[in-house]
């Protein structure tokens, strides 16, 4: 029998452990779900299945559920129980974090990749966010592991929203300003990075194989106060991680 809770839509989350292994079994658990969410006048259920439930995630899709987001090993399916209800949209952007790092000497933080992804020669360090990553997690350990250089954050710069991106979704592009705590640059992630370097910010701005946006984004950086991180944790204590830039 399957269990379920509450959820704020006025829908139900099928509990997970509750599901049985057996394919006929969970079909009947499931319809009696169904219908039950009917009786009790709920908006829509939840399924969350794994790739090894394969028989399973069939059997839901004739039931009439409907795939909404995916992972690697996991989806999650929803049943519209009463027509036309409010379905929260799934996950709709992947997060890309750049960083201008400038030290001491004027010189900028660059470099290069393996396979190039940037009409620039260099680039600045960075990359995607993981999974349940802050932004300040996320911007740091990629400036580590391109260049080997610590660094902490100052301010945010720059937000850039662009579709389409990979797998037709769309990218929010987040770029920061870094202060750098070491300057002994040696490149972590070789097999993604093939050379990091500082170069003066003169010799920068006069190159040509580096692109405007990289050079608008660096203009910005020293010309433009920017938004910096707050502390708001405290404020919502249920969430993992909160990030507030102001």
């Amino acid at each position: 029998m399957l269990e379920s809770k509450d959820d704020v839509y006025n829908g139900l989350i099928v509990e997970s452990s509750s599901i049985e292994i057996e394919a006929s079994s969970f079909k009947n658990s499931l319809q009696l779900l169904v219908d039950k969410s009917t009786l009790r006048e709920k908006n829509l259920i939840w399924l969350d299945l794994t790739s090894t439930q394969a028989e399973h995630i069939a059997i839901a899709l004739q039931l009439g559920f409907e795939f909404h987001n995916c992972e690697a090993k996991r989806t999650t399916l929803t049943f519209q129980v009463t027509k036309d209800a409010y379905i929260p949209v799934p996950p709709t952007h992947t997060i890309g974090v750049g960083a201008v790092v400038i030290n001491e000497k004027n010189e900028l933080l660059m470099v290069r990749d393996r396979i190039h992804t940037s009409h620039s020669i260099y680039k600045l360090p960075g990359g995607m966010l993981e999974h349940a990553q802050s932004l300040e997690e996320g911007v740091v350990r990629e400036v580590w592991e391109e260049t080997g250089i610590k660094a902490k954050l100052i301010k945010m710069v720059s937000v850039l929203n662009s579709h389409p991106f990979t797998f037709n979704k769309s990218n929010m592009y987040i770029v920061f300003h870094l202060e750098a705590l070491s300057f002994e640059i040696n490149v972590i992630d070789t097999h993604e990075i093939e050379k990091a370097l500082w170069m003066p910010l003169d010799e920068f701005f006069a190159h040509e194989e580096m692109s405007d946006f990289q050079k608008n984004l660096v203009t910005a950086t020293l010309n433009n106060e920017g938004i910096s991180l707050i502390d708001f944790e405290n404020k919502l204590p249920h969430k993992k991680h909160v990030e507030v830039y102001s």
